[in-house]
């Protein structure tokens, strides 16, 4: 089997072994511990960690575009496209407020993958992506404390968030006297800055519109999750798409692509893994007490991302640099713990 092949058959098999099989049922999971991750999330979200870094580090080698991003959204949409056909009967079932999510989600992404491709044009991964993977556990548990979720978040979950974020603040210093707002004024940061916002918009869609599913659906949670990945890669790829056909740049670096017959294979194969990633994601969601332990748990990807950077891309290895590594490992341990 050729290895995306490979990719999503070990995704459609492992979902329903790694996801708790049970019926619809209005009450909260079993499997949530109170103030722990559960073992089940952890595992899927390390794996998804490794896969995240992996096409981050394919992305950053190719100087990406949203054209770019465009064609790894339509080729993942149409890998996973098959389950809208098995789960068909049950469309015409989802509230329009899912609807409406799926919608929010697919902007969402877009907003993401724009920062992403501007922040990685302009600097190194292990500048760019360690802060558009550290900014939105702050945004997505400060949602949570407006909703008043903060009961469901522990004391020390909340340091180790903070630990992550300022780690990944230090993380871009040549040295420690650059601590100045001022060496933060630049093209990255904004760029990463706007993809942190995306991805803070399509985590909360992502969890709002899975919770609405289970509670109308007679399905189980794996049968919810892949039910939701072709809706939302399909609602990534149009958004991805719009914005596309309206920036003669991205139509222009879009032709390009066609013509370019190893682009268009490392397009094929990344959609694929963000497609396997996010999956893994997903199904994590329903184990744990707070989506904000997802989005910060999920920063395991952070010092593989920088490893890569730093050992297979050459970049520099400063000393604040390294120590924000260490720092955002430690936030990891506690939100694991808390």
């Amino acid at each position: 089997m050729n290895r995306p092949g490979w990719i999503i058959g070990l995704l459609l098999i492992s979902l329903p072994t790694l996801v708790r099989e049970r019926p619809f049922s209005n009450s909260p999971s079993p499997a949530i511990i109170p103030n722990l991750m559960s073992l089940t999330a952890a595992i899927l979200i390390i794996v998804s960690a490794f896969m995240h870094a992996g096409w981050n580090f394919i992305s950053k080698r190719r100087s990406p575009s949203l054209a770019f991003f465009f064609l790894t959204a339509v080729f993942a949409a149409l890998t996973v496209s098959p389950v809208l056909i098995i789960y068909r009967g049950v469309l015409e079932l989802l509230p329009t407020a899912v609807w409406i999510m799926v919608l929010g989600t697919g902007i969402s992404q877009t907003i993401y993958f724009f920062g992403l491709a501007g922040a990685y044009r302009q600097g190194d991964i292990s500048l760019a992506y360690p802060l558009v993977r550290a900014l939105p556990v702050l945004m997505v548990a400060g949602v949570s404390l407006l909703l008043s979720h903060t009961g469901e978040v522990g004391n020390l979950a909340l340091a180790g968030m903070i630990l992550i974020t300022a780690g990944c603040i230090i993380l871009p210093l040549h040295n420690f006297q650059e601590l100045r707002l001022h060496n933060y004024l630049d093209i990255v940061i904004l760029m990463s800055l706007v993809a942190a916002i995306g991805t803070t918009g399509y985590t909360l869609f992502d969890d709002q519109a899975l919770r609405q599913l289970r509670a109308s659906l007679p399905l189980t949670n794996s049968q919810v999750t892949l039910l939701f990945i072709p809706l939302q890669t399909g609602s990534t790829a149009l958004m991805l798409g719009l914005a596309t056909l309206f920036s003669p740049t991205e139509r222009r670096q879009l032709r390009q692509l066609g013509q370019n017959r190893r682009l268009l294979l490392t397009s094929l194969l990344t959609g694929i893994i963000i497609m396997s990633t996010y999956g893994l994601v997903l199904a994590a969601m329903a184990y744990v007490t707070n989506v904000s332990y997802v989005a910060a748990f999920r920063q395991l990807s952070i010092p593989i991302g920088a490893v890569l950077g730093l050992t297979l891309q050459q970049e520099p290895r400063y000393a604040p640099k390294l120590l924000g590594i260490g720092v955002v490992s430690v936030g990891l341990i506690l939100v694991g713990i808390g």
